[in-house]
């Protein structure tokens, strides 16, 4: 039996429709949404994808587009004759292959040591059109060496649960973050909303989207952590709820932080969620600030969701 929340919910529509899933998280941990959406072709997201993935990634796919051009144009070379080149004696295929494959790596990258140059007019046309191809294949990895810098991010950690911890003689639900980058976020603000099944008065069951009101939703300066909390009082959407209604009702906290960067002074963005089974009750948070050698504060962004039980 679902617990009836007598708060009006948010009456804008935040983007997740009428049809939201009412058993699976709208939101992914890292602040990714829970959606698939169908495109027009597969390049659609190619420059978003290679923005975005991971850098081992970028560099493997880098290394292998390498490899796989340099390895295409030598076996060229290779079915042209070895002959049509200057400094390549001719002999078995891979010897033949081998002298091929460094010189196209060195008429990709225009380093052109001049050991091997092209001999007759079918090779300086391959060589010329692969000095080309390789002008605007590393003309193109700059460009997404670039976007990868310069894209704006906010390195925010989140601790791993949701506390439900004494607070002003009643209780409140809290969690807490750091700012893990070395440059400030300034002017950073954080909405906390709350999405849980409710049923209308047709008995039909749906998504329903309510706005936590925060203790400190504002700070002009992100430089340490910042617990944020919800005060579970007679205002609360969640007041009087138990373990069981949140997670009868499939409950999800989706926080949304933002900041300017003082480095770049762009905005910048970060997204978490939580789910009714990552709430702890019954505990509070342990100090992660404490003093380094030369008596300045220090943040211990590693232990920042340790916590410890309380009595009820």
């Amino acid at each position: 039996m679902l617990r009836k929340i007598r708060s009006k919910p948010l009456d804008s529509e935040l983007g997740f429709g009428k049809t939201g899933s009412t058993s699976n998280r709208l939101m992914n941990i890292d602040g990714s949404f829970n959606v698939e959406r169908d495109y027009l072709n597969w390049w659609d997201n190619t420059y978003h994808r290679l923005v975005t993935m991971p850098w081992i990634q970028f560099f493997l796919l880098i290394l292998a587009s390498f490899v796989g051009m340099n390895t295409l144009f030598a076996l060229l070379y290779c079915m042209l004759g070895v002959h049509n080149f200057n400094g390549i004696e001719p002999g078995p295929f891979v010897h033949n292959f081998m002298q091929a494959y460094f010189f196209s790596s060195q008429t990709l990258t225009t380093v052109g040591y001049g050991h091997i140059s092209p001999a007759s007019l079918s090779s300086n046309i391959f060589a010329s059109f692969e000095s080309f191809l390789g002008l605007l294949t590393f003309a193109m990895i700059s460009g997404l060496l670039y976007g990868r810098f310069s894209r704006p991010t906010a390195k925010i950690v989140f601790s791993e649960n949701l506390l439900v911890a004494p607070y002003k003689g009643g209780r409140a639900i809290m969690f807490r973050m750091v700012n893990a980058q070395k440059s400030e976020l300034i002017e950073t603000e954080v909405q906390m909303l709350l999405t849980i099944n409710q049923r209308d008065d047709n008995d039909q069951l749906s998504r329903k989207f309510y706005a936590l009101d925060i203790e400190i939703s504002k700070i002009s300066f992100f430089s340490m952590s910042w617990t944020i909390v919800h005060e579970l009082n007679d205002r609360s959407p969640l007041f009087g709820f138990t373990q069981e209604d949140l997670v009868s009702g499939h409950a999800e906290w989706m926080v949304l932080v933002k900041g300017t960067d003082e480095v770049n002074q762009q905005m910048v963005h970060s997204r978490h969620s939580y789910l009714a089974e990552d709430v702890v009750w019954n505990a509070r948070f342990l100090p992660v600030i404490d003093r380094s050698g030369n008596g300045r504060p220090r943040v211990k962004t590693r232990h920042i969701g340790i916590y410890e039980r309380v009595e009820a």
